[in-house]
């Protein structure tokens, strides 16, 4: 894959409806909002082939409504970082249900970012191509089949059928339909702050 193009502050407003935070003045609570996005998401994004801030240093995605508020801003990316950590869901099953969330919201930088993170944990091209576009593939394995049709149900219909969660926990046990509920709510949140202040992507990496 290549390596993502880094954007300028200049380029555009990458807050959508919200200013970039680090352009104004900042609280203590903000500055150190920024030194954690910097030090801990930025490089974690830039792995993948994604950005998580802009050439100069200012957080975009969700990490710039983080910024504005900082208190529950960190407290939510904490509980990311946890559920990252803790999770008892691989990562490529994990990726597929967030694309799944961001495919069922439209969510263009959610889609950008886990795109990328989906590639780099392994996921192949045509099981990204047909998350994305809200379908189901032969191209899926069962586990893969099981978690984006239990994600993708739950989100657009906001219940899950017996049939649905069977499949799931055969497919991930009981504790990974916990750890994936879990995610889902995450990304929902994520999805919805990013739709609401309609926060734009970068253009993303080409696959190699």
């Amino acid at each position: 894959m290549t390596g993502a193009a880094q954007p300028s502050t200049r380029d555009r407003d990458w807050g959508g409806r919200l200013p970039l935070a680090s352009r104004g003045p900042l609280t203590e609570d903000q500055l150190a909002a920024r030194r954690r996005i910097r030090a801990e998401v930025v490089p974690w994004a830039r792995e993948a082939g994604a950005v998580a801030a802009t050439a100069e240093g200012d957080p975009i995605g969700p990490f710039n409504a983080f910024m504005h508020r900082p208190a529950v801003g960190m407290a939510f990316l904490a509980w990311v970082l946890a559920d990252q950590a803790q999770s008892s869901l691989a990562a490529p099953l994990r990726e597929i249900v967030i694309l799944t969330v961001g495919a069922v919201w439209n969510c263009e930088y959610e889609i950008y970012v886990h795109t990328a993170m989906a590639r780099h944990t392994g996921v192949a091209e045509p099981v990204i191509e047909a998350v994305v576009a809200g379908r189901s593939s032969a191209d899926f394995s069962s586990a893969e089949a099981a978690v984006h049709r239990f994600t993708d149900e739950l989100a657009r219909t906001r219940s899950v059928c017996d049939d649905t969660y069977r499949l799931a926990v055969d497919a991930v046990g009981q504790t990974g339909v916990l750890d994936m509920v879990n995610l889902i709510g995450a990304y929902l949140a994520t999805s919805a702050l990013l739709n609401a202040f309609r926060v734009p992507a970068p253009p993303p990496a080409e696959p190699s």
